[in-house]
């Protein structure tokens, strides 16, 4: 025999609703165009924001690195990403370590503001065309 309450039929409330909070250290959110990237421990790839849209690119599908001033060329085995900016070696160093988790593109109107050593102006995105996937 069970001891209680007995509710009757119309009084059950239901319990409210209430979302965990997010892993300590861990931001869910879009990040702000104040951070031109962040780095984490061993990330599996890398998240590129743009002004209206992101993708992730997986580290194991980085090919090659091409440094050269105001901009770093990266080249996956689906496509090319361009990152244009200012200061950018400190980035070109984290991505030969792979510990950058994400890259903020800021645009041009944040380079006007800031005085941040690194800037992010932009980020292009070409497909390789020999991948028959991108094609369609």
């Amino acid at each position: 025999m069970l001891r209680g309450k007995i509710d009757t039929p119309g009084t059950l409330t239901p319990a409210p609703i209430t979302r965990p909070p997010p892993p300590s250290g861990e931001d869910t959110g879009i990040p702000s165009v104040e951070q031109p990237y962040a780095t984490g421990e061993r990330p599996p790839g890398i998240v590129f924001y743009r002004a209206k849209n992101s993708f992730w690119l997986p580290y194991h599908l980085l090919q090659r690195m091409e440094f050269e001033a105001d901009q770093l060329k990266l080249v996956f085995a689906t496509e090319d990403i361009v990152i244009r900016g200012r200061s950018l070696h400190p980035l070109y160093i984290e991505l030969t370590r792979q510990t950058v988790s994400r890259i903020v593109e800021q645009g041009e109107r944040y380079a006007a503001l800031s005085e941040a050593g690194t800037l992010v102006s932009g980020i292009e995105r070409s497909p390789h065309m020999d991948d028959p996937q991108q094609q369609q």
